[in-house]
């Protein structure tokens, strides 16, 4: 990750939650979207008894769907590197789960990435790219990642598309299974990539 990609990132994030405070319209989300993106997660990729790593996790909502839902993971662990975010994630949960500010060194059973990569910075499809590369390394059985196809009527300026057969290739380079799911909406698609 780059030094620019970082401070664009943590100060579009930080904006949102100033102008919003600390919920999902402050990072973004309109209201239900998460909810039905975890269900496709969770039905897609059986999580029980696993660890997870859910890379911007932002405020943690991954880990209240799956304690609403009773879902038993292993542990749960996120990757926030908004520091705001993260004082706010330190204040909430009381280290039930370890929160980093980069990607981790250890692996984990499953590796969550849900729409980070669709706010448009600099040099965004490469660090799409190279983030995938190096959730692999650190995966031991699936990287689950949303992003939004370039298979659009119209697009937003301040979006990333990708292009759906550009990454089905990359990741047919590395000799993975996949399962792609677009049961959301027509522009939104889930890659699990099974190791």
């Amino acid at each position: 990750m780059t030094k620019k990609y970082k401070i664009s990132i943590n100060n579009h994030y930080t904006k949102l939650i100033k102008k919003h405070g600390f919920n999902i319209k402050g990072l973004g989300w309109g209201k239900g979207r998460l909810n039905k993106r975890y269900k496709i997660i969770t039905q897609g990729y059986n999580l029980k008894n696993k660890s997870v790593l859910d890379f911007g996790c932002g405020l943690c909502n991954f880990f209240d769907y799956l304690k609403e839902k009773k879902i038993k993971i292993k542990n749960y662990n996120g990757v926030e590197i908004n520091p705001k975010i993260r004082k706010f994630l330190f204040e909430k949960y009381k280290n039930k789960f370890s929160i980093y500010d980069k990607m981790p060194a250890k692996k984990f059973d499953i590796i969550v990435s849900n729409g980070i990569h669709n706010y448009k910075t600099i040099h965004s499809e490469k660090i799409f790219y190279t983030d995938i590369n190096k959730l692999l390394k650190i995966t031991r059985e699936v990287l689950i990642i949303s992003f939004i196809i370039d298979n659009v009527d119209y697009k937003e300026n301040h979006l990333s598309y990708k292009n759906l057969f550009k990454t089905i290739r990359f990741i047919q380079k590395k000799n993975l299974n996949f399962i792609i799911n677009q049961t959301l909406n027509k522009y939104e698609t889930f890659l699990f990539v099974i190791k």
